[in-house]
């Protein structure tokens, strides 16, 4: 069985501005959890043992937060792409550091153990697919007698049913295409009609991926899903709790407040008295929400505080934030036309990292400030305010 794995983690994720302009996308929070370490402990479920992660963008955050790997049960060292230029480039930049078989996979793709069940076990070159519609966002994988003919990256029609997951199984043959090739892929490509042959895995496992910001309240849904209630915080009397609702070390919540699961509240928190936390949201550690607040189907960041009397609805506020009273973040349709390509959501609003947002402050819908802009009091807010801008 294939005890290593090399996880691609140098990207950026730009589509995900502003949550990316100063964090990897690897490291943006999904069931309090950056997305990277639910890929880990997918691995860790398999009995996969050393991980090396190649990364880049912004890399001491995620070397600071993993380390050696000793508290997630592996062993993890790290390689370095300086120049994001493609996952063949990036797998190049761990050559020195694999043996004999390995495991590739994007550390920005939402997985869980069941995805990569028996993906070990296989004796040859092997892609990971998935039954999917959304080939045009990803690849396509054409299979010919029950083996890879090609990969198509991005197709305008999808010929296949089988989407290229970015997960593989390899052997170090790789490496003497990849110094030509930027993409793997492609490199792959060459591989086979150089007459090497590969298999596909096909899983029915979880595979998710956040390519705008919205998504990821959609995979916070999707993993919220699947929680127990585990209540190690404080309760003060008069609290009224439904449904699965996890609360952290260390955390109040304070008199006659409701929280209707799934819901994840990290540790070290404040609630209330007379907050209203609805399903599909979940709060970092530290988070502090004062009085007769509401808050429904949101991310929300470490050390975030939000004033009393606010709602927020299908937004996202990322760590550090500084929200006063009486703000407001509803929620409706919106359309976005995301490449080329009408869609409609509901949605509210998306703040950035260590923002400042006063009281009497309302965001329509669909509206992003970026990391560290800061917007005084009263101001109904209808626009896009950039990164350190200061709204008067």
């Amino acid at each position: 069985m294939v005890k290593q794995a090399i996880i691609l983690a140098a990207g950026k994720g730009e589509r995900l501005y502003p949550l990316t302009s100063a964090r990897p996308k690897v490291m943006l929070p999904v069931g309090n959890k950056p997305i990277l370490q639910h890929v880990l402990e997918a691995l860790r479920a398999n009995n996969v043992e050393e991980v090396v992660i190649v990364v880049g963008y912004f890399r001491e955050q995620i070397q600071d937060y993993f380390g050696s790997g000793e508290r997630f049960g592996l062993r993890i060292s790290y390689s370095i792409q300086e120049h994001q230029l493609g996952t063949g480039h990036a797998l190049l930049c761990a050559r020195g550091k694999v043996r004999d078989e390995f495991l590739v996979l994007p550390g920005d793709n939402m997985i869980d153990a069941e995805t990569l069940r028996g993906l070990q076990e296989k004796r040859q070159e092997t892609i990971l697919v998935k039954e999917d519609s959304q080939g045009q966002k990803y690849g396509v994988v054409i299979v010919q007698s029950g083996l890879v003919k090609t990969i198509l990256e991005k197709p305008e029609e999808q010929p296949s049913p089988w989407i290229n997951t970015g997960t593989y199984l390899l052997n170090e043959t790789i490496f003497d295409y990849l110094v030509d090739e930027l993409e793997l892929p492609m490199s792959i490509n060459r591989m086979i009609q150089d007459g090497k042959e590969f298999a596909i895995h096909p899983t029915k496992g979880t595979w998710l991926d956040a390519v705008y910001p919205w998504d990821l309240l959609d995979l916070n849904g999707i993993v919220l899903q699947g929680i127990d209630g585990e209540e190690t915080g404080i309760q003060e009397p008069g609290v009224f709790i439904k449904g699965p609702v996890q609360i952290g070390a260390n955390s109040i919540v304070r008199s006659n407040s409701t929280i209707v699961g799934p819901v994840i509240i990290g540790e070290g928190c404040e609630i209330g008295p007379q907050v209203c936390i609805f399903p599909y949201t979940t709060l970092g550690n530290n988070v502090v929400i004062d009085s007769f607040t509401q808050i429904r189907n949101c991310i929300i960041g470490n050390s975030v505080q939000i004033g009393s009397h606010s709602l927020l609805d299908d937004s996202i506020i990322a760590e550090g934030t500084m929200i006063g009273s009486r703000f407001s973040a509803p929620s409706a349709k919106q359309t976005f036309w995301p490449d080329g390509k009408e869609i409609s959501l509901q949605v509210g609003a998306i703040v950035s990292d260590f923002s400042e947002v006063g009281s009497g402050v309302s965001l329509s819908p669909g509206i992003t400030v970026g990391r560290g802009a800061r917007i005084r009091d009263l101001n109904a807010v209808r626009e896009h305010v950039p990164e350190d801008s200061l709204v008067i």
